[in-house]
């Protein structure tokens, strides 16, 4: 394993993969994984990694990492997805906002599985980038997007102060078990 590319998950998806039962037997995808922060972080052994993003440069810098797959494409495009619905026993997102396509991550996920997803919101222009109200999530707005098929089990929209201070949005979503 190459160990030159150093990265920091967010705290946040750690403490929550840690709340998660069996948590070395999963299949996890990270969705615009950027510079694989956290593909890198949850790699071992018996966890399978999916590492998704349009930026083939970054991920060439962990592709050789075992057990993670990298898949280089763009995600906005109105190309099929290169993902199966339903496939994933956790899927993570962060600092991420496409809003056409937002429901569709939530169809990723299986049933009993979880959708973890952290990213900016509204009054974050306030602070520093991004600034454009199209990649911010409004207040509620992930609740709002994934209330018909997923359960909330974590949810906070409000300032932090990290490095630097942002508003951000985090929920921790488990997918229903389908009643048909």
């Amino acid at each position: 394993m190459n160990t030159d590319f150093k990265v920091c998950p967010s705290s946040w998806i750690v403490k929550r993969i840690e709340d998660i039962d069996n948590i070395d037997n999963l299949n996890i995808l990270d969705f615009a994984s950027g510079n694989g922060r956290h593909s890198i972080s949850l790699a071992n052994q018996k966890r399978k990694i999916t590492a998704i993003d349009i930026d083939s440069k970054k991920l060439d810098k962990y592709k050789n990492y075992k057990n993670i797959q990298t898949i280089c494409f763009d995600l906005e495009t109105n190309q099929k997805w290169p993902l199966k619905k339903n496939e994933f026993d956790l899927v993570i997102v962060t600092n991420y906002l496409f809003r056409p396509k937002i429901k569709k991550i939530g169809d990723l996920v299986k049933e009993n599985g979880y959708l973890f997803y952290e990213t900016f919101a509204v009054g974050n222009e306030k602070f520093g980038r991004p600034t454009n109200p199209n990649y911010l999530l409004r207040h509620r707005e992930l609740i709002q997007t994934f209330k018909n098929k997923f359960d909330i089990k974590y949810y906070f929209n409000g300032k932090i102060s990290d490095s630097v201070t942002s508003v951000i949005q985090r929920c921790v979503l488990k997918k229903r078990v389908s009643q048909y």
